[in-house]
């Protein structure tokens, strides 16, 4: 009967250290794996990006960016000439004037009740083609010249001043040079410590510097082939001397040495 009494309350004991270590707060973190002590390559990117293409046909007669410059957001980048749109949008311009005209008549001639109603909807109706048509000839004339949507700096040029262009052509590339993030391949394996907020030390080979980074996101999606995934980081301090383009290598903090 003693022994039994013992054998029961050892396999009590041993049976409450098994929960405990499975649902208590004590219970040991998943600890990083041995590959992580491996450095992993980094990429220096640019969130904001923008290939911006022609959006008419027509020849350039301002385009006064070059590789490297930098820009303002609203700054003009390239303007076509538009000698042909600045006539449709004036002629459109003027018809809508004339239309308003001819409505203002019906409407004093519908108040003395002296009007006809089929001559004023057709009034109306003509007021309202013509502001689409204004609408219509105000978008051609906008095209017309082509605005920074950031502040960055020009990346690459595609063509020059005085160049004829077709609708879609690629003019240049503008990156945000100043809102810069880390792109690393990973093993998928890691996700299994490695979370946002996670901290490595980067390398660039560029620049020959070290800086201090966070994990910002990881990506939705596993690669099956490689079972590696896609993760995303930001820079902590001076990023002045870095661009987009720029690579390096990242040790993970807390990974096993």
């Amino acid at each position: 009967m003693k022994f039994q009494s013992l054998f029961g309350a050892l396999a009590l004991v041993v049976l409450s250290a098994g929960a405990f270590g499975q649902n208590g707060a004590s219970a040991p973190p998943s600890p990083a794996p041995a590959g992580a002590a491996q450095p992993v390559g980094v990429q220096v990117t640019a969130r904001s990006t923008a290939l911006i293409a022609a959006p008419m046909a027509g020849q350039l007669m301002e385009f006064p960016a070059a590789d490297g410059d930098g820009v303002k957001e609203g700054q003009v980048l390239a303007r076509f000439n538009c000698a042909q749109q600045d006539a449709l949008f004036g002629r459109a311009k003027a018809e809508l004037t004339k239309r308003q005209d001819l409505l203002k008549t019906q409407q004093a001639l519908r108040a003395l009740n002296a009007y006809s109603k089929a001559e004023f909807a057709t009034a109306q109706n003509d007021v309202g083609v013509a502001t689409a048509e204004l609408a219509v000839a105000q978008s051609a004339v906008e095209n017309c010249t082509i605005k920074a949507p950031f502040s960055g700096r020009v990346a690459s040029t595609s063509v020059r001043n005085f160049q004829f262009v077709q609708a879609g052509a690629p003019l240049l590339d503008v990156v945000d040079d100043r809102d810069l993030e880390l792109e690393f391949i990973v093993p998928s394996a890691w996700l299994a410590w490695l979370k946002p907020g996670a901290v490595a030390q980067l390398h660039v080979s560029e620049t020959q510097k070290g800086y201090n980074a966070r994990i910002s996101r990881i990506s939705g999606k596993v690669d099956a082939a490689s079972q590696t995934i896609k993760i995303y980081g930001r820079i902590e301090g001076d990023t002045a001397s870095l661009l987009p383009g720029m690579s390096g290598t990242a040790h993970f903090a807390g990974a096993q040495r």
